[in-house]
């Protein structure tokens, strides 16, 4: 139930919300797994910062631990009214940068022969 006084999201607007976070959770799950293979085909990975933790569980740990607290904010936000928040377009953005990262990933592991 809402706090008094709190009005809920619009129905459409809290399935938008939905539908962007899994969005965002598919291009990041497979953003790690073609992190992976490339690696696994001798791809030297261009983030210098996730280079030394690569073949270790902290990147998947990472990613999990800030898409679960995404998920619980999300949870959160869609029991408020959220319309003083850009929180559908910030997760619109993000799930676009993943997207185009995913499509980076796919086309270098495609025209990259080791």
């Amino acid at each position: 139930m809402a706090a008094r006084g709190a009005r809920l999201l619009l129905p459409a607007t809290a399935k938008a919300l939905w539908r962007w976070y899994a969005v965002l959770l598919l291009a990041n799950a497979l953003d790690l797994l073609f992190t992976y293979v490339a690696a696994e085909r001798g791809i030297e990975e261009l983030n210098p910062m996730l280079r030394p933790l690569l073949l270790t569980p902290w990147p998947t740990i990472v990613k999990s631990v800030v898409l679960v607290l995404l998920a619980g904010s999300l949870c959160v936000i869609a029991r408020r009214d959220g319309s003083r928040l850009p929180v559908l377009s910030i997760l619109r953005g993000a799930a676009f940068v993943y997207v185009a990262l995913v499509a980076f990933h796919v086309v270098g592991l495609l025209t990259r022969t080791v």
